[in-house]
């Protein structure tokens, strides 16, 4: 993948907001890839930078010109793309990268990694207290991609005051096709919390998802002490709550308790079918980006 425009609207939206940025670390050299209406975008910001543009081109300068960076470090497995940062991001890093930089830029490498716990903690130990973590990586309809598919669920139970980082945006971006940077993308939304919205943030789309998240480090704390446990379970657990039993209809539940009818009209499969069909089509709804609750329209 690379550095597509919502990525380089947040960096560039944090730098103007003050979010320092002087020593950078781009996770894998990335690629800057803006069509032209985003380009005429990304100069309305940046006045001047990026002359002469070519598609596809390093970050690097992008970094510089529009982010001030003064240094840029790129880390890698290999070095096939010229990174001078060679380390094995499945393997704790060194003592000699932690605290070291300004902003973390990881642009689609995260699901290319088997060891996720490791390796999210990596760019957490190598970002400097004060410092950002800016990162997009895949969600829904990209199986095969990388190893892995990820939930807003779990950016936020990873970047927690628990951990010593606040969590900006989390972010959900529709595409058109698997290659993202294909098209030009219109619509991003942020997510909510299932912790706070107390349920469930399921998605369902025809379409690939990506997910991009800025998480800010304020304090350098132990990581995953206690590892990340899903909201919904977590909250069930702490008020020793009940598994859920199988659903009835409410106008069957509403019978006499030890009536024969109700007993005879659960077993119905049609009442089952009907009961089933009306279930699905509400968590469609639910798990859909038109569900303003968990999802709002960045404009």
């Amino acid at each position: 993948m690379g550095i597509i425009y919502w990525q380089a609207k947040m960096l560039l939206d944090a730098r103007r907001a003050g979010v320092p940025m002087d020593r950078l670390l781009m996770i894998g050299r990335q690629s800057l890839l803006l069509h032209p209406s985003e380009l005429r975008g990304i100069r309305r910001i940046c006045p001047g930078a990026l002359a002469d543009y070519k598609w596809g081109e390093y970050a690097d300068r992008f970094f510089r010109e529009c982010l001030g960076a003064s240094t840029v470090n790129t880390l890698d497995y290999s070095a096939y793309e010229d990174a001078d940062l060679l380390y094995d991001l499945n393997q704790p890093i060194p003592s000699e990268l932690k605290g070291r930089f300004d902003a973390v830029v990881e642009a689609g490498s995260l699901e290319h990694i088997f060891n996720f716990p490791i390796a999210i903690a990596n760019l957490m130990q190598m970002t400097k207290v004060g410092g950002t973590i800016f990162a997009s990586t895949v969600s829904n309809n990209l199986c095969g991609h990388g190893f892995y598919q990820f939930s807003p669920e779990l950016i936020f139970r990873v970047f927690t005051v628990e951990n010593g980082f606040e969590l900006g945006k989390v972010l959900v971006l529709e595409a058109r096709y698997p290659g993202i940077e294909l098209t030009p993308i219109s619509k991003a939304f942020e997510v909510a919390d299932p912790a706070i919205a107390q349920c469930r943030v399921g998605l369902m789309t025809k379409r690939p998802i990506m997910l991009f998240f800025d998480a800010r480090k304020k304090v350098e704390s132990p990581l995953f002490v206690r590892s990340p446990m899903q909201s919904d379970y977590a909250a069930a657990w702490l008020s020793n709550g009940k598994p859920a039993t199988a659903r009835m209809p409410q106008w069957i539940r509403n019978l006499p308790r030890y009536s024969s009818f109700r007993i005879w009209l659960r077993e119905i499969s049609i009442v089952r079918s009907f009961d089933n069909w009306l279930t699905g089509q509400r968590q469609l709804g639910q798990f859909s980006l038109k569900n303003k609750r968990l999802f709002k329209k960045v404009q």
